[in-house]
């Protein structure tokens, strides 16, 4: 390397005001590029965090009622094809009410309803409900839990719902888990839910099938059961959260839809 032309002026030399060294103070050249860059990052993420918020869809007024505080109910039990205490009929149901079952967190009640079946049995525990939805559930827990009724004779001799079959359907909606979708978790369905759909089936929560209406009324919220009328098959665990169609054999009992579903009819839309 040659040596500077004699006379001539030396080169420019690097500010050290302006080189960062971690355990020594900012340079004051540095400080305000800092600020302008930390107040944009943190000015953007605000902006997008507001924007993904706005763009979620309306999951639906679906929540636990503890506002009620804990709930007893007296009715006749059955256990097929998932545990649903069926309360005698009234002004307001005149067919009857019925009430799906679950248990604490993602289990059922399957094993304690089973030498319950067709009799009368007491519920305790906190109802979750969906907007204008009929169909609410009971997350079974607490001092009562789920017994032997204590006062049967309230039932006034009645013996259950009559189940009256309306015949085949070809009906298109999504496979969820009913107790989320009542109101345990916010979404409680579509793909981002599926996972914890499964999990909740697999634990003895019933399945229900939501068939969607272009009409703006509330979905229909069928209890899907297997062709024989006891509880699904583990394959339709493939299809939960999915836009499906299924035919199958459409029953009511008091006023509760029960969907009979041939899995081998289901397909993917």
């Amino acid at each position: 390397m040659s040596a500077p032309a004699p006379g001539s002026a030396p080169g420019p030399s690097p500010s050290k005001d302006a080189f960062y060294v971690g355990y020594l103070p900012t340079p004051k050249a540095l400080v305000g590029f800092l600020a302008i860059v930390a107040g944009a990052v943190l000015g953007s993420s605000a902006v997008v965090a507001v924007a993904l918020v706005m763009g979620q869809g309306d999951w639906g007024k679906a929540s636990f009622q503890f506002q009620d505080g804990y709930q007893t109910r007296t009715g006749v039990l059955q256990a097929l094809p998932y545990p649903v205490l069926y309360l005698p009929p009234d002004a307001e149901n005149p067919d009857g009410h019925a009430i799906p079952l679950s248990g604490q967190g993602k289990r059922g009640v399957i094993e304690k309803s089973v030498v319950l079946d067709g009799k009368p049995a007491e519920v305790g525990g906190v109802f979750l409900r969906r907007g204008g939805i009929a169909v609410e559930m009971v997350q079974v827990g607490g001092q009562v839990d789920l017994r032997p009724a204590t006062d049967a004779a309230a039932l006034g001799g009645w013996t259950g719902p009559d189940t009256k079959t309306l015949g085949p359907r070809t009906l298109k909606g999504e496979l969820v888990g009913s107790k989320c979708y009542l109101g345990a978790m916010r979404p409680g369905q579509g793909k981002t839910h599926k996972l914890c759909a499964n999990l909740c089936i697999i634990g003895g929560i019933p399945p229900m099938f939501v068939v969607y209406r272009g009409d703006g009324a509330e979905p229909l919220i069928l209890l899907l059961a297997a062709p024989d009328g006891g509880p699904v098959d583990d394959g339709l665990l493939l299809h939960t959260a999915h836009y499906v169609e299924l035919s199958g054999v459409l029953e009511r009992r008091a006023d509760l839809l029960v969907f009979r579903a041939d899995p081998n009819s289901l397909t993917r839309l």
